[in-house]
């Protein structure tokens, strides 16, 4: 994975299914089986895996709505992400994702 968080665009995989209850979420990857549970911070993360939002400022969003050090968020950041894409359960792009329907040029 790529260490600056500038250039890291997590989106959700199209294969993963979740529901948010409580703050907290459980995500399904449809094809695999797998099952992953998100605390509320971790959920407040997943909704802006969009692949339009670098990780920085979903590390941002978190320290703000959250109220804790920008430190503990990156490193925290940097492990979520990081096990969401070895479960297949997020890519990670080095540019903005475009949205399906949208054309670049």
């Amino acid at each position: 994975m790529v260490s600056d968080p500038a250039t890291i665009y997590p989106i959700r995989s199209e294969h993963v299914t979740w529901k948010a209850l409580d703050g907290e979420s459980v995500l399904l990857h449809l094809e695999t089986g797998v099952y992953f549970s998100l605390n509320e911070t971790g959920t407040a993360a997943w909704e802006l895996f969009d692949g339009a939002t670098p990780l920085a400022a979903v590390g941002e969003a978190i320290c703000a709505r959250f109220n804790v050090s920008a430190e503990q968020v990156r490193q925290d950041l940097f492990e979520l992400t990081q096990t969401l894409q070895e479960e297949g359960l997020v890519e990670i792009h080095e540019d903005p994702a475009t949205p399906p329907g949208t054309d670049r040029s």
